[in-house]
């Protein structure tokens, strides 16, 4: 089989069963691994399909605003990749700690699944996240308020004072989109003093972005890439995304998918 028949054959497989690693490309077409890579990579460069790391899967859309009335809420289903970054951010809670809950999709996974035997106190200034937590004896909810966005979200200066006004041990937090030259970033201006108040009140701030967000950049940036002390992220990733980030020293854990 020639390259180019091989390439598209691989894009082909991609496209129906959204990803495919190395090794099977090594054995379906009985070659090596550097060379199944090489094909992957020049794929890549051409936008059909995004590296992961040991593979690759379909190419991703570019980000896109949220409706106005969005709430994690309306989901029909379960984000997996979502779910896996949001337990494994939920690793890294402890006893009598004091954290913040980002109001995207990731934090409502991480507030419906908070284990039941850590006693804890949660800021959000999200009222659908609070709506889960106070049904939790477990968990002591402050519940960051303001004028209320449609999306049921406040980040407005009474949001900023009140935040800044609390020691937060560690804050998770993700934004609509995550590169490594942008840093966090948003589509909506409105959030941004709020998410860097709540990074200046904390300990410890760790970025939880599922691999969909990864290597795009929406409009306004909150922080830098190196803001974070720990980024959190899924199997998804691009290997040359992970190179780059421990090239910056930019720490790194990875939520299995499988």
């Amino acid at each position: 089989m020639f390259m180019e028949e091989r390439q598209k054959d691989i894009l082909k497989r991609i496209n129906a069963t959204g990803r495919i690693q190395v090794a099977q490309i090594q054995e379906l077409y009985n070659i090596s691994a550097d060379c199944a890579r090489r094909d992957l990579r020049f794929l890549e460069s051409r936008g059909l399909l995004q590296r992961t790391h040991g593979g690759a899967i379909a190419a991703q859309p570019k980000g896109i605003m949220p409706e106005e009335t969005y709430n994690p809420e309306d989901l029909t289903e379960v984000k997996a990749d979502y779910l896996a970054v949001a337990r494994k951010a939920l690793e890294h809670i402890k006893d009598n700690d004091v954290i913040y809950i980002t109001t995207s999709s990731v934090g409502y996974y991480m507030a419906l699944h908070i284990p039941g035997n850590l006693q804890i106190t949660i800021l959000t200034n999200s009222v659908t996240i609070a709506q889960v937590l106070r049904k939790k004896e477990n968990i002591s909810v402050i519940l960051l308020g303001g004028e209320m966005s449609h999306r049921g979200h406040c980040h407005d200066y009474y949001t900023v004072q009140m935040v800044r006004n609390i020691r937060i041990d560690r804050a998770f937090l993700s934004h609509d989109a995550f590169s490594l030259e942008f840093g966090a970033s948003i589509h909506n201006s409105a959030g941004v003093e709020f998410g860097r108040a709540v990074m200046e009140s904390s300990s410890m701030n760790i970025g939880l972005y599922p691999s969909a967000k990864i290597g795009k950049n929406a409009v306004h940036s909150v922080c830098s890439a190196e803001d974070y002390d720990l980024l959190i992220t899924d199997t998804g990733i691009a290997e040359d995304f992970l190179q780059q980030a421990k090239e910056k020293g930019i720490a790194i854990e990875l939520a299995d998918l499988h």
